[in-house]
C-alpha cells in the first residue's frame, strides 16, 4: 500500500467537497461564506477527517456514497474549530496561507467559524442516520469543551497541568472528531457494535497521536513544511505534553525560566523562545513525545486488526503509519536525536 493510494482518496473527497461547495456558493450570495468556502477548497489540507469516515464505511462492507454528506459534514466542521482556534490563538498563518483572522479580521472570522458551523450541521442533516447525527454533534460540544479547558488551563499554575489532565484535552479537543468520523463511518456501513467500537478506538489513538505531533512541529517543525509559524505555543503559554515532561525532567533555574516565559512574566521574544526550545531539547522531551505518538499510532492499527482484510482497511493502515512518518518528514533533523 502505497502513499499514492491515500492521495487518491483525497482527491475523490476534494472533488464531492468541490461539487458541494460549487453548488452552495451558487445558490446563496452571501460573500463571507462563499470567501470561506473557496478558502477551504483551494488551501486543501489533509482531509484525514472524512478520509477515514469514508474507508470505515467500506472496512465494514458499506457503501462510501452514504458516507460522503457526512465526510464532508465533519471536514466543514474541523474548518470551522480552526478558525475558532486561529482566532483564540492569534495565529496568522494556516496551511501557508494567511488565517482567516488574518485576512478578514477577528470579528469576521468567528462569523465565519459560524457559518461553517451551521453549514456542516445542514451537511449532516443529510446522512438520515439519528445516531450518526448524535455522534457528529456530541463531538462538536466536545470539541468546544476541549478548547475551553486547554485555553484556561493557561490561567492556572503550571504545578496543575500533568499527564493526565494534557491527554483529557487532547482526547476531547482533537481525537473527538477523528473518533465521530470512524465510528459514523462504521455506523453507515452497516458495521457490527464491535466494529464500530474498534474503529472508534483507532480514532482515538490516532487523534491524540497527531495532537502530540502537533506540539512536537510547534517547536521543531520547518515551516515550509508544515505551514505553520514555529513557537506558537511557547508565546500563548500552552501546557503541552512537552512542557509537562520538561517541567518534570529539568533543573529548578530551568523550570523557573519555563514557568517566566509560560506565565506571562516576560515577553516571548525569539532569543526566549530559542531558550525554551533548548530546555525542551535537554530534557529529551521531544524524543519523549514522539515514542508516545508512535505508541499511540500502533494501538490505532492494533485497534482495526481485527477488521476483514479489504482494501479500506489497509488504507487506513496506511493513514497510520503516515502519521508516524509526520514528523520525519516536517521536524528540522537538529531538534530530534535520530
Amino acid at each position: 500500500m502505497r502513499e499514492e493510494q491515500f492521495l487518491e482518496e483525497v482527491q475523490y473527497f476534494n472533488s464531492q467537497l468541490s461539487a458541494v461547495i460549487g453548488q452552495k456558493i451558487k445558490c446563496e450570495s452571501n460573500k463571507i461564506l462563499a470567501d470561506a468556502l473557496n478558502y477551504i477548497r483551494d488551501t486543501g489540507g489533509k482531509r484525514l477527517r472524512p478520509i477515514i469516515c469514508i474507508l470505515s464505511a467500506e472496512a465494514v462492507g458499506g457503501s462510501r456514497d452514504k458516507a460522503v454528506s457526512t465526510a464532508i459534514a465533519i471536514e466543514l466542521l474541523h474548518n470551522a474549530t480552526l478558525v475558532h482556534d486561529d482566532v483564540i490563538d492569534e495565529n496568522y498563518v494556516r496551511r501557508k496561507n494567511l488565517s482567516n483572522p488574518a485576512r478578514y479580521g477577528e470579528k469576521r472570522a468567528i462569523v465565519i467559524g459560524d457559518l461553517l458551523l451551521g453549514l456542516s450541521c445542514e451537511m449532516l442533516g443529510r446522512c438520515g442516520e439519528p445516531e450518526v447525527m448524535r455522534l457528529v454533534t456530541r463531538a462538536i460540544s466536545d470539541i468546544a469543551m476541549g478548547q475551553y479547558l486547554e485555553f484556561t488551563l493557561r490561567l492556572r499554575d503550571l504545578t496543575e497541568a500533568t499527564e493526565q489532565l494534557y491527554m483529557e484535552i487532547a482526547e476531547l479537543k482533537t481525537a473527538s472528531a477523528f473518533m465521530a468520523s470512524a465510528e459514523a463511518g462504521a455506523i453507515l456501513g452497516c458495521g457490527s457494535e464491535i466494529e464500530s467500537e474498534n474503529l472508534r478506538n483507532y480514532g482515538k489513538s490516532l487523534g491524540i497521536a497527531y495532537q502530540i505531533q502537533d506540539d512536537v512541529l510547534d517547536i521543531c517543525g520547518d515551516p515550509e513544511k508544515t505551514g505553520k509559524s514555529v513557537g506558537l505555543d511557547i508565546k500563548n503559554g500552552e501546557r503541552t505534553i512537552l512542557v509537562i515532561h520538561a517541567l518534570n525532567n529539568s533543573s529548578q533555574a530551568e523550570k523557573a525560566y519555563v514557568e517566566e516565559i509560560l506565565m506571562k512574566k516576560r515577553e516571548a521574544g525569539s532569543s526566549e523562545i530559542d531558550r525554551v526550545r533548548g530546555i525542551l531539547i535537554n530534557s529529551h522531551a521531544i524524543n519523549y513525545a514522539i515514542t508516545l505518538s508512535n505508541e499511540l499510532v500502533q494501538g490505532a492499527k492494533n485497534s482495526i486488526e481485527g477488521l476483514e482484510n479489504t482494501e479500506a482497511k489497509r488504507k487506513l493502515q496506511l493513514i497510520a503509519d503516515l502519521a508516524a512518518q509526520r514528523i520525519e518528514e516536517q521536524a528540522q533533523d537538529t531538534f530530534i536525536d535520530r
